[in-house]
């Protein structure tokens, strides 16, 4: 600043004081302000920073879980797969065993016809020799009586 070689009235002394304090003033708003800005900043920062870390956390979490779930639901279709082989299995012996039995039925059936039949034929050929018998009694008593 440049030496003054006048004196200055009172008045413009105090006009330059009051100057002086209102540029010391804002120098100081500014000041203030710029931490203030920087406070703000490094706050938000470590929140981001915070944030990106919790979410980094969640999503590791869920990715996990995700991945659980998915084993879990692979190994139920592959459970549930073996289940119903085994059912089917069990199905296709069922249907030979039932293949079997009717087999079995239909063979045991004609064998039951035929022997009613042979039956049959043996009762109608002993009722003859029977009825044969009868005459030939009734005849041998006829020829006894006479």
């Amino acid at each position: 600043m440049p030496k003054r070689t006048e004196k200055a009235s009172p008045q413009s002394v105090a006009s330059d004081d009051a100057g002086i304090m209102a540029a010391v003033a804002a120098q100081m708003q500014t000041s203030w302000e710029k931490k203030r800005k920087d406070k703000e900043s490094k706050f938000l920062q470590g929140a981001r920073h915070d944030l990106d870390k919790c979410i980094a956390g969640r999503l590791e979490e869920y990715s996990a879980a995700v991945a659980d779930m998915n084993a879990v639901y692979e190994k139920f279709v592959l459970q549930y797969a073996q289940v119903d082989d085994h059912i089917r299995k069990l199905w296709l012996q069922l249907q030979h065993e039932q293949q079997q039995l009717r087999a079995l039925s239909e063979k045991k059936n004609a064998s039951m016809v035929a022997n009613d039949r042979e039956r049959e034929k043996g009762q109608v050929k002993g009722m003859a020799i029977a009825k044969k018998a009868v005459e030939d009694f009734g005849k041998l008593i006829a020829t006894l009586e006479t």
